[in-house]
């Protein structure tokens, strides 16, 4: 990975996308983080058996995006899977509008910043929606 120059401006976030899977039953979630809601949708293999849409205000934002922009600096491996990994897996992906930034996946533990995000989202969506960790 190519460490960035202090003077080298960071791109612009657009979104950040968290999948979980639970493969004993073939269940995910799909949850998107974008600048005015989250969607969470839930996919019975490829088939769409529900979802949700909450809207995001400025300050939630604030502290997700501001949070998504450390992950971009301070993640530091691609896999972040801890083993036995026979439970859930997730991945991150934090994007521009044409691109993806940053891609990460792991099982059982979160990420650098995984909790922080979860404790935010919780607050938005509910623990019961919170799938990834």
């Amino acid at each position: 990975m190519v460490k960035k120059q202090a003077t080298d401006k960071p791109e612009h976030v657009s979104s950040c996308t968290i999948l979980w899977e639970n493969t004993q039953d073939i269940l995910s979630v799909k949850t998107r983080i974008l600048p005015k809601e989250i969607e969470v949708r839930h996919y019975n293999g490829d088939e769409l058996i529900g979802g949700q849409i909450w809207p995001l205000h400025d300050h939630e934002k604030q502290k997700l995006f501001d949070i998504f922009y450390k992950c971009l600096e301070e993640w530091d491996a691609e896999d972040y899977t801890t083993y036995p990994c026979d439970g859930p897996h997730w991945q991150f992906k934090i994007c521009t509008k044409g691109r993806c930034l940053r891609s990460i996946s792991g099982s059982m533990e979160p990420p650098p910043h995984g909790q922080e995000i979860k404790d935010i989202l919780t607050k938005i969506i509910g623990e019961e929606n919170c799938y990834f960790l």
